[in-house]
């Protein structure tokens, strides 16, 4: 017997955000199965891809995570050769990271997946609705906090 929720959960805008999140990380994973990479990851590559190579902390900084979280993303897409890390000749403490040839051939394969994914998440807004959502949430996570 399933639970019917009461529109004081399901209408609330933390819940259905919640929900949303759940299901692109459900409908991103199901298609890029056949790579084993989360989508953390897959942000990462992306970010490196557009920048060449990045600290360690500039990367938590763009994608908004902590810098042990960071070092486990790297370390995983290390292990895969997808991304090389050395340390900044220029600062000894810091880490440079950058895709490797590996990780470039990689990404370009996986991202006839994720367009897939994406395709099938958005399915249900026409364009202009899709462009309307990520407008939104654009303001919604770049308005700095009152």
């Amino acid at each position: 017997m399933s639970v019917c929720l009461p529109d004081s959960i399901r209408m609330r805008l933390p819940y259905l955000l919640a929900r949303a999140h759940q299901r692109q990380l459900d409908v991103f994973a199901r298609h890029t199965a056949a790579f084993d990479i989360a989508g953390r990851e897959y942000g990462l590559m992306l970010l490196l891809e557009a920048h060449q190579h990045l600290w360690q902390s500039q990367i938590a900084e763009a994608l908004g995570l902590d810098r042990t979280t960071v070092t486990y993303l790297v370390d995983a897409l290390e292990k895969r050769d997808w991304v090389a890390r050395r340390r900044d000749p220029a600062d000894r403490r810091a880490h440079v990271v950058a895709l490797t040839t590996a990780g470039e051939k990689a990404l370009a394969d996986i991202k006839p997946a994720v367009v897939e994914a994406k395709k099938e998440l958005l399915a249900p807004l026409s364009e202009q609705e899709q462009d309307q959502l990520r407008d939104l949430l654009v303001r919604l996570i770049t308005t700095e906090a009152s």
